[in-house]
């Protein structure tokens, strides 16, 4: 009987250190998988932060040549015109001579 009752106990230490080490490993699991999950959040956080800045660089980026562009066009349109007067000019000048 005795001997029962040393099994039994030593039985049931067992089982509750296996169930402890087991709840152990558990919690250790859960804990990495939370650390997992926070990690992740955090790269998609920085993931978004850095392709909403590259996009607002590169708007800026294009609203500096566009603004460019449109210098350089307002430029060519003033060259433009002010050869076409020249060119005026010099008709209305060799009008006038042939007149003569």
């Amino acid at each position: 009987m005795l001997r029962i009752m040393i099994i039994s106990f030593a039985l049931a230490l067992a089982l509750c250190g296996c169930s402890k080490k087991e709840e152990r490993e558990m919690n250790k699991a859960k804990e990495s998988a939370a650390k997992a999950v926070d990690s992740a959040k955090d790269a998609a956080s920085h993931a978004g932060n850095a392709a909403k800045d590259a996009a607002q660089n590169a708007a800026g980026a294009v609203e500096a040549a566009a603004g460019r562009v449109e210098d350089a066009a307002s430029e060519a349109g003033q060259k433009a015109k002010e050869a076409s007067r020249e060119a005026v000019n010099k008709a209305a000048d060799k009008a006038k001579e042939a007149v003569k």
